[in-house]
């Protein structure tokens, strides 16, 4: 039986020619059988108002189709590395159905083509386009669709996976670029209109409402690429705009007409809209597209520090024993020795309470705007130290490309080991000695100490001295936080885990109990 959980879909879907199988159109026509007489009045000023809310709708739309493109792209590989469909990258696999896929005859006896189609936003009037990662990820070939029907062929200038933005560029000049708006002035409840090229349909108007703001660990993107993990940046606009294969790369727009998010997936149990959808928000794109335009790359601030969520309760409870009662702020668990961080002055157990005059409220904000500032940049964070309110200014380092986020449970402040019954394993804290010992830039995930004989992890090839790195792509770095996850995953479904040997390669499990 198919598993009928909740999905996150990066919103690319196949060639045109799938989008529109199985997809018939048809016209009415003649009176409705509905006489006149039995109709309901309707009230003048109420239909007044669907008018003028009607004709804003054509207005936006007007002012923005025209900074929308529709991306086609084409992914060579090898031939007998393709067994359509299960060996399809996820993001196809799990929009495309079974069946619909289109074998497209080989250019070359060794070659296969995958198809897929998105939509991307005018950033500047000589060509540059910001879309998703996903949608042109190793592609061999993008074509852009502008809306006036002119076809260019564009070049990948820059992608950023940790955040699924990406920005291409065409030769053409004379384009109408987007108007980018303020994400951080976007509140529930606000009217917002996406457009993008939904199962290849171009030029798609769907409108509703900004659902949520400030999604974080939803796993959207690590979900499709796993060596992802505990790498990512998320903090999504949540919207039930109605977004589906093929809108990724496209606008989300407020009702000013300025671009607020980039459309980039949604969480279904079919593949397609079920009501939820997610969009990067404008701030993050403005800052990753001008480094990818400027570097070819993003190049991110960095503090050297680990540190964990006082709004979570076990956090809270370490953060009172510091005499901190508030239920905001961030604890810094580790400092690494020699980082930015240190020579800054900061140290383990202090709580990170404010970042350049501003408060922080929590761990995803304040890792996002140290990473949306350039290294060397000079910071003053707010402290609460034992008691004591004070405030340190230094500059910023340049993020370690391999570097994990922090997890959002301290490491090493708990130091005792923890039991799963459901899996039947004891783990404990990584040390740094240990971690060392495994050529880890800082401990993290937690070492598998004890194997129960009836434990089903033995058939995976798990074994004492192990580190589980990371469980259905949520970094686990105490042994309460290792079974906190659990707790949330259904074991008779199957779960995936990152496990680390002591050879020092890290490889996936899939762990099911019947």
């Amino acid at each position: 039986m198919l598993s009928k959980r909740l999905k996150f879909t990066l919103a690319v879907i196949g060639a045109t020619s799938v989008a529109l199988a199985g997809i018939g159109l048809m016209a009415s026509e003649g009176t409705s059988p509905i006489q006149a007489a039995s109709m309901p009045s309707v009230q003048m000023p109420r239909m007044s108002l669907a008018k003028r809310l009607s004709k804003e709708f054509e207005a936006l739309h007007r002012a923005i189709k025209n900074s929308v493109v529709c991306i086609n792209v084409i992914q060579e590989v090898p031939q007998n590395s393709v067994d359509l469909p299960m060996q399809l990258p996820k993001q196809f696999q799990q929009i495309i159905p079974p069946g619909a896929f289109p074998l497209t005859p080989p250019s070359h006896p060794n070659e296969e083509k995958i198809y897929g189609t998105g939509s991307g936003v005018i950033l500047t009037s000589n060509g540059y386009i910001v879309t998703n990662n996903h949608v042109v990820h190793d592609a061999t070939s993008v074509k852009v669709h502008l809306a006036d029907g002119r076809v260019y062929t564009a070049k990948i200038i820059g992608t950023d996976p940790k955040t699924d933005l990406a920005v291409v560029k065409i030769n053409a000049t004379g384009l109408q670029p987007a108007t980018f708006g303020d994400s951080a002035k976007v509140h529930p409840g606000d009217w917002v209109m996406a457009i993008g090229a939904p199962f290849g349909f171009r030029q798609t108007l769907t409108h509703g409402i900004v659902s949520a703001v400030g999604r974080t660990s939803v796993n959207i993107i690590a979900e499709h690429n796993p060596q992802l993990a505990g790498l990512t940046y998320e903090d999504f606009i949540q919207t039930d705009a109605p977004i589906n294969p093929g809108n990724s790369g496209g606008p989300l727009v407020n009702m000013n007409g300025h671009v607020i998010g980039i459309n980039s997936a949604i969480a279904s149990t079919s593949g397609a809209f079920d009501g939820i959808g997610f969009s990067i928000p404008s701030d993050e794109v403005k800052y990753v597209t001008h480094q990818l335009i400027k570097y070819g790359k993003v190049v991110r601030g960095y503090l050297g520090i680990s540190i964990a969520d006082v709004r979570h309760s076990y956090v809270h409870k370490i953060a009172l024993t510091f005499g901190y009662k508030p239920r905001h702020g961030v604890l810094i668990d580790q400092v690494e020795p020699g980082s930015p961080a240190a020579k800054g002055g900061l140290r383990r157990g202090e709580i990170i309470i404010g970042l350049d005059g501003q408060p922080v409220m929590r761990m995803n904000t304040l890792r996002d705007e140290i990473a949306m500032m350039r290294p060397g940049t000079k910071v003053t964070l707010k402290l609460f130290d034992d008691g004591k309110i004070k405030s340190v200014t230094f500059p910023l380092g340049k993020q370690p490309a391999t570097l994990a986020m922090a997890a959002g449970y301290p490491s090493q402040i708990n130091t005792g080991p923890a039991e799963s019954r459901k899996l039947g394993l004891t783990v404990s804290p990584v040390t740094p000695k240990t971690a060392k010992m495994y050529g880890l830039s800082s401990p993290h995930g937690v070492l598998v100490t004890g194997l129960q004989s009836d434990s089903i992890l033995l058939e995976d090839g798990v074994e004492p001295g192990d580190i589980i790195v990371s469980v259905q792509g949520h970094p686990v770095n105490s042994p309460a936080q290792f079974n906190n996850v659990l707790k949330t995953l259904d074991l008779a479904k199957g779960i995936r885990m990152s496990v680390l040997g002591r050879s020092g390669s890290e490889r996936y499990i899939f762990v099911q109990k019947n």
